[in-house]
């Protein structure tokens, strides 16, 4: 008796340690304000504006302000500097930090300055857990040395590998939470091939899309985020159509088309933007997926196209009985909410960015530089409002989609398959290719 009440001890304890993992906590709650610090690893606007973008769509009623506040040519010495006037009266409640890229001045290894990175790390990480506010830390993510001479001259990929084992022996000894982009941006760019991987970083250093991707998706598992599924379904034969959040509604239908109106539906990532990266190569295509889904097609295929846009490429009727990705290519990826959402984000970037080029142009004459300082304050003013305008910009839109019954001459021929192999299954449509993104 006694060892059987140790089975079911036993058994209740490891059921409630897989419970305990099987769902995070999603750590972020109301009034929560995240500040991303860093260097030329976050100069871009694509990490902030997925980062929130995503918040805001996942969980339309949480408060959250979040900054990104990162500096080309900046190492951790002036980012130390730069923290008691940018980040610390934003008043954080989560500091990520990613310094690291810019440390090594893109030139050969030196140990003297990797201890003064290090010394300067410990100072920062000193800070941020003095302010009270939670801690990350993200390791610099892997250059493309191959894309830049200087870069190459200096063996830049083996320099950052060193700051990143670096930093992570510090957060060790300092109980610091590390995020480890560089591990897994490495890991990740080896699986890319020789035309994704040129869209990795802008002249081998600045990370772009998909290597910022990888970061995002490192800080939202982190938080415990849930994805963002959302399913479309609708029966060619009748009139019913369903959403698993939002509304669907048939507006039409004969033989030939079917139309649809939706209301409330999410905003998605923006993954067509910054030069159609394919959703099959791209890390946070699991965050953000919305499905459409039509039972009893007609053979052969459809054109989809808002009422007022230009038609689609067409959809084989596989496609859609198995389910296609509309927020990776249709009108929903292009509907004119979401590009009024993109441009009010991308309009407080730009304010960061004038902000940033402020901070660092010189004084030309001394009797200026009163006027000067004003002048950047008001520039600090301005970037912090302008952080804000998300808050104001909607998480949900309206719109229409409508489904042609395509004609032979627009259904694509199947290649035929070289012998001795068998076709593979069908798989939902990918994004068209229309240039390479960061360029």
């Amino acid at each position: 008796m006694k060892l059987r009440i140790q089975q079911l001890l036993a058994v209740a304890i490891l059921v409630c340690a897989f419970a305990s993992v099987s769902r995070a906590e999603f750590l972020l709650k109301d009034n929560d304000r995240v500040v991303l610090f860093g260097d030329v690893s976050f100069g871009h606007s694509f990490a902030p504006e997925w980062f929130s973008q995503f918040m805001r769509t996942r969980y339309p009623d949480l408060k959250l302000e979040f900054y990104c506040l990162a500096k080309s040519s900046s190492d951790a010495a002036e980012g130390n500097d730069r923290y008691p006037a940018e980040v610390a009266p934003l008043n954080p409640t989560w500091v990520i930090l990613s310094f690291g890229l810019d440390s090594p001045q893109r030139q050969a290894f030196n140990q003297a300055r990797l201890d003064a990175y290090i010394k300067e790390m410990s100072k920062m990480i000193d800070t941020v857990n003095a302010s009270g506010a939670k801690l990350l830390v993200l390791t610099p993510p892997p250059p493309q040395e191959s894309k830049h001479k200087s870069l190459q001259a200096a063996q830049y990929e083996d320099v950052i590998s060193k700051y990143a084992d670096a930093l992570r022996e510090l957060a060790k000894s300092k109980n610091a939470e590390i995020l480890d982009w560089h591990k897994a941006g490495s890991e990740y760019k080896a699986t890319l091939d020789d035309d994704a991987g040129a869209n990795w970083t802008k002249r081998g250093l600045q990370p772009l899309g998909l290597s910022l991707s990888v970061a995002i998706d490192l800080i939202l598992t982190r938080f415990g985020a849930e994805p963002l599924e959302y399913m479309l379904e609708a029966d060619w034969d009748s009139d019913k159509a369903t959403a698993s959040f939002g509304t669907i509604k048939v507006t039409s239908h004969d033989e030939n088309n079917m139309s649809f109106d939706l209301t409330d539906v999410p905003v998605t990532l923006d993954m067509n933007a910054r030069g159609q990266i394919q959703a099959r190569t791209w890390p946070l295509s699991k965050w953000c997926k919305l499905i459409f889904k039509i039972n009893g097609m007609p053979p052969g295929g459809v054109i989809v196209s808002a009422p007022d846009g230009k038609n689609g490429k067409p959809f084989l009727q596989q496609q859609f009985q198995v389910g296609a990705d509309m927020s990776q290519i249709g009108p929903l990826a292009s509907n004119e909410h979401v590009a009024t959402l993109h441009n009010a984000i991308r309009t407080k970037l730009g304010q960061c960015s004038k902000y940033r080029e402020t901070m660092t142009r010189p004084v030309p004459e001394p009797e200026l530089e009163k006027g000067y300082e004003l002048y950047r304050q008001a520039d600090k003013e301005l970037m912090i409002a302008a952080q804000k305008i998300e808050n104001r910009t909607p998480s949900r839109y309206n719109a229409s989609i409508k489904i042609a019954k395509a004609s032979r001459s627009q259904i694509p021929v199947p290649r035929p398959m070289p012998k001795g192999k068998t076709p593979a299954k069908p798989a939902g449509p990918k994004p068209a290719v229309k240039g390479k993104s960061g360029n």
